[in-house]
C-alpha cells in the first residue's frame, strides 16, 4: 500500500512503525473471511482491510478524528483472527493499537460514552468489583417476576404463564 506521510510525521517512531505495517498490506481481502464484525455486518469499513484504510487516512491527516472513523475502529474486537489468514504478515494488532492511541489523544467522546468506559474499566479490572456488580445484577433479576420461569414448565418466561 502506498502512503503519503511527511518526513516530520515519519520522525515519530509510532508513525514510522505504522507506515511500515501499512506498506506490507497488499489488500488481498483474505482477512475479511475471518473477521467476525465484517462477517456479521458486511460493511467493508468493519473489516481489517477497511480499518487499515481508515487508520492510514487518520494518521496521514493527523489531528481531529471523524466520529465515523472512531465507530469502525471501536468495532474491532481485537480477536486477531485476521492475523492467521494474512499472507503478507501484516501486524494488524500494532496498527490498530496505534490507531486507538491516536483516537484517545485526538477525539473527545460524548459524555455518556466516557462515563460508560470509565465504569467498565473500573469494574472489569477488579475481581471484587466485578463480583459485586454480578451479585447486584442477579439480585435485581430475581426481583423481577417476568424474568423468571413460572416453575410449572421448563423455562416459560411469559407473564402471566400460559402453560
Amino acid at each position: 500500500m502506498q502512503t503519503e506521510f511527511s518526513l516530520a510525521q515519519l520522525a515519530d517512531p509510532d508513525i514510522a512503525e505504522s507506515e511500515k505495517i501499512l506498506r506490507s498490506c497488499v489488500h488481498c481481502g483474505f482477512c475479511t473471511a475471518t473477521c467476525p464484525t465484517y462477517v456479521l455486518l458486511g460493511d467493508e469499513l468493519d473489516s481489517p482491510r477497511g480499518r487499515i484504510y481508515l487508520i492510514k487516512n487518520m494518521l496521514e491527516k493527523g489531528g481531529k478524528v471523524a466520529p465515523e472513523t472512531v465507530k469502525h475502529i471501536d468495532r474491532c474486537l481485537s480477536c486477531l483472527s485476521c492475523l492467521t489468514t494474512c499472507p503478507s504478515g501484516v501486524n494488524y494488532m500494532h496498527l490498530v493499537d496505534h490507531g486507538r492511541r491516536h483516537i484517545e489523544a485526538h477525539y473527545r467522546r460524548p459524555l455518556r460514552e466516557r462515563l460508560m468506559r470509565r465504569v467498565l474499566a473500573r469494574v472489569l479490572t477488579s475481581p471484587a468489583r466485578l463480583r459485586a456488580a454480578l451479585h447486584r445484577s442477579a439480585k435485581t433479576a430475581r426481583a423481577i417476576p417476568s424474568w423468571q420461569p413460572c416453575g410449572r414448565c421448563s423455562g416459560c418466561r411469559r407473564s402471566p404463564c400460559r402453560c
